[in-house]
């Protein structure tokens, strides 16, 4: 079996993980930070991971259906923001793969429908795509669906 688990170090992490997922490197970043050492970090890693109670891929799978429908984002801002937050890029790109362009016009519409009304402003519309992290070359067929052209 492994080495005993610090407690402070075990309560601290688990503290992290009480709000939302986190990913393995935050977790191990953050303890550090808190001025574990490596060996009782390791440890508590090891016992989460044991319990379940870490999955990287669970948590980019969280994150990804969280950021959709109204919430929607693009991949690009998506696979940003999951990088910075230390998840592991290899399962970031296998997962994101999985999202075809049609799930992303979908989410572009989604987007629009609830902030946007069909007969509002469309330079506005466009800037919020952007701002969400959209591919520009896909957002004009979204627009041109939502917003009725008279």
């Amino acid at each position: 079996m492994g080495s005993a688990v610090d407690p402070k170090c075990l309560a601290s992490a688990l503290r992290m993980l009480k709000a939302s997922d986190k990913f393995e490197s935050e977790i191990r970043t953050r303890l550090a930070r808190q001025g574990f050492e490596s060996g009782p970090i390791e440890s508590v890693i090891e016992h989460l991971i044991r319990r379940k109670l870490i999955d990287d891929r669970r948590s980019i799978a969280n994150l990804i259906a969280s950021k959709s429908g109204r919430r929607a984002v693009g991949i690009e801002k998506l696979r940003a923001e999951m990088l910075a937050r230390g998840a592991p890029e290899g399962i970031v790109e296998e997962r994101l793969s999985e999202v075809s362009p049609d799930g992303q016009y979908q989410a572009m519409l989604a987007a629009l429908s609830a902030k946007f009304e069909p007969h509002g402003d469309r330079v506005r519309g466009a800037r919020f795509l952007l701002s969400r992290g959209f591919p520009e070359d896909q957002i004009e067929a979204a627009l041109d669906a939502f917003f009725q052209m008279p």
